[in-house]
């Protein structure tokens, strides 16, 4: 999403501004600052705006030492003109609206609001009576337009379509002026022009971002001007930098999982059918998936079109007009939809943290107040839209914030808010403005608005109170604590079982001459339940000669290396130990404390040993834990033999148990000594 936009969007377009809508006027009469752009209001300025504003703005031609630029075409000598300026006009024809029969006989002349019914397509001035065909002046006959997607021109006024009497702009300063001064000297425009649209595109390579400009001169049928612009910064060309390729590989992963999450909500949509959408979650994801595949398609669809029209714009000359506010409009959109779609993605992050009860107000609260909150909706919108209604029919004349309906509607809103114009009330009507404010500001702030908070606040101390004896389905701290527990039990796993392959490799030599064969090894380990893969795997990567036997010194690197390992895995424990203690109670905090320096302490003594006295004793070790081992097993002989003559009762004396007893000890001291 954010390698869509930038904030040098935003620089694009103030630098714009100051060129063709901040710069004012200056009035001839008085050799006084005028009105600029936005405040413009008759016929005659247009034409000096043209002359003084706009004919600079599109030519740069001089430096600020007044030497001739290398190049024109560019304005502020850094953003590219993409073909000519155009110019527009849309006009009414006479007639097309009715006179009252009183008038008729004073009034011979009508020209309705624009509308495309109404609109005048025939030539006038210069070419007036003639065909279009035969007239050589552009801007005197009417060009429909060729356009399959043309968009239509949202004004203050009216909507505009595609068409009209257009005309091109030459490549330099002194050609517009020429063609301005034509224009001029032809009257073009008149009693029926409703609109002139000027339209240029330019290219900034600095930030690889495209410029629509439009502004818009409204010739309403009441009189006067009303201006308006529109200027929309976009990146249609995506890859170009490092950056942009990166953001291409995170499409591709984008419509990877797109696809991946479209299969299993399928998948869900089958196994749950209509109770699937009884969760709002789910008919989220629905949404975001199908908001998502727009702008999939649209994004493929953009870069085709913008290849296309660049092969074009190259191939064309410069005079020419080169049309890119259909794709500059889409892709304003695309960022509005791509927009929406991030904001909605970012709500679906309550799906994730449900789970704990205290997320879970905000939907709790909403849910349980909703049937009061509608039927108070309902008494709400009752008494403000009447408010709404009486206050453009009765202030909409005067005062701008209710000329219309919608107007209205917002303005009270915004009364709600605190922002509103009392003394334009107050003028518009001494009596009916001061008693439309305070009964409005009575009724509407202080009864309904806190109605509506009073409910939501009832509401929401009830779910305080549900919630405090509710237990969340699942802690964070559950989750921490099952992840220590896992890792735990994983690197116990880990120790035991090189523990085990260590006391292996400690009585696997049973004829003890430093030897270890393979079939002793394979025995030993098949005896402890390891696989037929992983023993030979084992073997063999300690056989260094491949002799399938292991000598002293490869059954020494062997130990070593399950040494090395597990004392890996005692530090990952004692790391995860220290992990651990960060989140328990105060008053063990030093018994930890305690156990972490003598463990400190011992691994330093065990550094002070060198290797080859740790690796003997290691052995040494082994040795007596073999011993030891052989010892206990007898032991169990001897008992289980006990067990054995002990169990006929009363048939032998206890002098022959205990001569029995001695004389199996003696045999076990003999086979004790043998070995």
């Amino acid at each position: 999403v954010f390698g869509m936009v930038s904030s040098n969007m935003f620089l694009l377009t103030q630098a714009l501004q100051s060129v063709f809508t901040d710069p004012q006027l200056t009035d001839e009469t008085n050799n006084k600052t005028g009105p600029a752009f936005t405040d413009l209001d008759r016929m005659e300025d247009f034409w000096q705006y043209m002359t003084d504003v706009a004919s600079p703005g599109f030519y740069t031609e001089q430096w600020y030492n007044n030497e001739n630029v290398s190049e024109l075409g560019y304005i502020l000598f850094e953003n590219r003109l993409l073909g000519a300026v155009q110019i527009r006009q849309k006009k009414v024809r006479n007639n097309s609206c009715l006179v009252a029969n009183d008038f008729k006989q004073e009034i011979k002349f009508c020209y309705n609001s624009y509308a495309p019914a109404y609109e005048d397509t025939d030539t006038f001035g210069p070419c007036e009576n003639l065909n279009a065909s035969n007239c050589t002046y552009d801007a005197f006959k009417y060009t429909p337009s060729t356009s399959w997607f043309g968009l239509s021109t949202t004004g203050q006024v009216s909507v505009y379509d595609q068409g009209g009497f257009t005309m091109t702009f030459g490549s330099s300063s002194a050609a517009f002026a020429t063609e301005i001064n034509q224009l001029f000297e032809g009257l073009w425009i008149q009693r029926g022009t409703r609109a002139v649209l000027v339209d240029f595109t330019i290219y900034n390579a600095n930030l690889n971002l495209f410029c629509q400009v439009q502004l818009l001169f409204e010739f309403p049928a009441v009189g006067g001007l009303i201006t308006s612009s529109t200027f929309r910064a976009v990146k249609l060309l995506r890859y170009v930098q490092t950056f942009d390729y990166f953001v291409l590989g995170c499409e591709i992963f984008f419509i990877i999982f797109i696809i991946y999450y479209t299969i299993e909500e399928i998948l869900e949509i089958r196994n749950f059918k209509l109770a699937y959408f009884k969760s709002i979650m789910n008919c989220l994801d629905i949404i975001i998936i199908l908001l998502s595949y727009i702008c999939i398609v649209f994004n493929i669809y953009r870069q085709v079109q913008v290849n296309l029209l660049l092969d074009a714009l190259l191939q064309n000359d410069q005079t020419q007009y080169n049309d890119f506010s259909f794709l500059c409009y889409w892709q304003y959109q695309f960022n509005i939809i791509i927009s929406i779609t991030i904001f909605l993605a970012w709500i679906k992050v309550f799906k994730y943290i449900s789970f704990n009860k205290t997320m879970t107000q905000l939907s709790e609260t909403l849910a349980k107040c909703a049937r009061d909150i509608s039927g108070f909706a309902i008494m709400f919108f009752i008494i403000f839209f009447a408010y709404a209604q009486l206050g453009y029919l009765t202030f909409g004349i005067q005062v701008e914030s209710f000329r219309a309906f919608q107007y209205s509607v917002y303005t009270l809103f915004l009364i709600i808010l605190g922002i509103f114009d009392f003394q334009s009330l107050q003028q518009a009507h001494r009596v009916l403005g001061p008693l439309f404010f305070l009964t409005y500001v009575f009724f509407v702030f202080f009864v309904l608005l806190n109605m509506f908070l009073a409910i939501i606040n009832d509401t929401y101390v009830e779910v305080k109170a549900e919630l405090r004896n509710k237990k969340n389905e699942f802690e964070i701290s559950d989750f921490v604590k099952q992840g220590y527990t896992k890792m735990r039990e994983r690197l116990t796993v880990k120790r035991d079982r090189i523990a085990d392959i260590r006391r292996a490799l400690a009585l696997a030599d049973l004829n003890r001459d430093k030897r270890l064969e393979f079939d002793e090894w394979r025995t030993e380990m098949k005896s402890r339940g390891y696989a037929e893969e992983e023993i030979e795997t084992i073997f063999a990567k300690y056989d260094f000669n491949g002799d399938r036997v292991l000598d002293e010194n490869e059954q020494r690197a062997l130990s070593n290396d399950l040494l090395r390992q597990n004392d890996a895995i005692l530090r990952e424990m004692d790391e995860l130990n220290l992990s651990k203690k960060n989140n328990m109670p105060v008053d063990n905090v030093d018994e930890d404390n305690e156990r972490s320096k003598s463990a400190a302490s011992q691994r330093l003594q065990a550094h002070e040993v060198s290797v080859e006295e740790y690796n003997e004793l290691a052995k040494r070790l082994d040795t007596m834990e073999t011993s030891v081992g052989f010892v206990l097993t007898k032991i169990d002989n001897v008992a289980s033999k006990l067990d054995a003559y002990e169990k006929p009762k009363n048939k032998t004396n206890k002098k022959g148990r205990q001569s029995d007893s001695r004389n199996t000890t003696d045999e076990m001291n003999m086979e004790s000594f043998d070995e």
